[in-house]
């Protein structure tokens, strides 16, 4: 799943992971190697604890209130700067959890803290995931202070929003976080929205759309509802044709969008266009396309007692039978490198690796995702070792095929003509 709302994903950092990662050998990544990493997505979960009960979130432990020491945080930032991974500005993500639930004051240390570290004000740049139902102006004054970008988590019109996010007393948030966008946007804090499509929404493109012009809302993001962590079965699988639906609502959306001459900015629309547009927009130095989800070190995620895990944020505190373990080490005794000689790490990584190398021999697509989400393979298909996931065929395949038909009817493509790249038809369609 996609976390954030950014359209973007991080510049593909200029040293490579390994000379043969997919196309040819890849070699055991090693305390001698791993010097050619960098990282672009720091998350740290500064408490476990969400004040309201999605039922569909995949976070585990939410009711634990307990939060990050700042002896920790010491620690967590000690290593990570320690490691020689920060080479570029990256996103610090304060997440897997409700972060907006942990006092302002708490923050307040916290990045003064950060900022004692070389070139933290350049290089860290701050961003939540919040469910808006705690913003106050107070909140706004601090987001504003420390440019903190922010996403929150609005799933379209009341009726459904309020069917899945709800409070633990079964009653709906929608009023809550509307307040939170409305208080945003009094005190001017730039946001964006991040909504889960899931049966209650899927078949409402028009509803969906009209909702967030109405609302002034501009920046959006579309996670569909999936099988993941805590959330182990998806409303959209209960019904045989839930791709066509998921396909169905994607286009609409775009058509209504483009009508109105794009006001609303789409993430997957905006990704599947630079792909066609700007061919190695995203690329690394070997030509293949940067997946930082799939890179080792390039997404360190850490929950609030200095547990470290990579890849998908989605990973971090999960059980796992197959693997032993997500989490790759402790950050309050060892180094991020630790990981590099555990074996739960060394068999993700090479399983993740395995699964990359068979997207790039059977999938079309492989060239403008690199692979996507380790977390969705892992979850729908039981292992990283794996291809095609829900995930992938609705956020990248689905929106490159509207987009590109688009743009091959606008330029009078025809099928006798080459057109601008070729793709396969999403399955179903």
């Amino acid at each position: 799943m996609t976390t954030t709302l950014e359209a973007t994903p991080a510049t593909a950092p200029s040293r490579n992971v390994s000379e043969g990662h997919v196309t040819g050998t890849i070699p055991k990544l090693t305390p001698q190697n791993s010097e050619r990493l960098s990282m672009g997505l720091l998350v740290i979960q500064p408490s476990p604890f969400c004040n309201i009960n999605c039922d569909y979130c995949y976070l585990p432990n939410r009711t634990d209130t307990r939060r990050m020491d700042f002896a920790v945080l010491e620690k967590v930032m000690d290593k990570v700067w320690e490691s020689g991974l920060v080479m570029n500005p990256f996103s610090l993500l304060w997440h897997a959890g409700e972060p907006l639930a942990v006092p302002i004051k708490w923050y307040e240390q916290a990045f003064e803290i950060i900022n004692r570290y070389p070139r933290a004000k350049e290089f860290v740049i701050h961003s939540v995931q919040t469910n808006g139902t705690l913003i106050n102006d107070k909140w706004c004054k601090f987001l504003n202070e420390h440019e903190v970008e922010v996403g929150i988590s609005i799933d379209g019109p009341q009726h459904i929003h309020d069917h899945h996010r709800k409070t633990r007393k079964g009653e709906g948030t929608f009023e809550k976080a509307m307040r939170g966008a409305e208080c945003l946007k009094k005190n001017n804090v730039p946001f964006g929205v991040v909504s889960v499509i899931s049966d209650v929404s899927v078949d409402h493109p028009d509803e969906m759309y009209e909702f967030y012009r109405d609302n002034g809302i501009t920046g959006i993001g579309f996670n569909i509802e999936e099988v993941e962590g805590a959330n182990e079965s998806s409303s959209l699988d209960q019904s045989k044709d839930g791709r066509d639906r998921i396909y169905s609502f994607l286009k609409q959306f775009y058509l209504r969008n483009k009508a109105d001459g794009f006001p609303l900015n789409v993430r997957e629309f905006q990704n599947a266009e630079r792909n066609i547009l700007e061919p190695g927009w995203c690329s690394r130095p070997d030509g293949d396309y940067y997946n930082q989800e799939a890179d080792p070190f390039g997404m360190i995620n850490v929950d609030c007692f200095g547990n470290f895990s990579m890849f998908s944020p989605e990973l971090l505190g999960q059980p796992t039978e197959k693997y032993g373990s997500f989490s790759f080490g402790s950050l309050l005794s060892g180094s991020l490198f630790d990981a590099t000689v555990n074996e739960s790490f060394q068999q993700v990584l090479a399983d993740i690796e395995a699964g990359n190398k068979k997207c790039s021999e059977q999938c079309e697509f492989y060239q403008y995702c690199g692979g996507a989400s380790p977390s969705n393979k892992y979850y729908e298909n039981g292992t990283f070792d794996s291809t095609e996931s829900h995930q992938c065929i609705s956020t990248v395949q689905m929106p490159m095929q509207i987009v590109l038909e688009d743009l091959e009817n606008e330029h009078g493509i025809t099928e006798t003509e080459s057109p601008l790249i070729r793709l396969p038809g999403p399955e179903g369609v």
